[in-house]
């Protein structure tokens, strides 16, 4: 999952529950896609929140830096 950008894993998750939604899904199969999906939304979060520490830092070096 390393190698998985945010939107390739949302893509994913929105496969997973369209397939979930949609009834088709075996039950057996069920309980995989979920795990996957967990998993998924925690990539997730875990790159929204680095962007977010980023962005952060970003703001206070321009306010930083306009009162020079």
């Amino acid at each position: 999952m390393e190698n998985l950008t945010y939107t390739q894993a949302v893509e994913r998750l929105e496969e997973i529950m369209s397939s979930i939604q949609g009834g088709g899904m075996d039950v057996d199969k069920l309980a995989v896609a979920l795990k996957e999906a967990s998993a998924l939304v925690q990539f997730c979060r875990g790159k929204l929140y680095k962007v977010d520490e980023e962005v952060k830092l970003l703001l206070e070096n321009m306010d930083d830096e306009t009162l020079c």
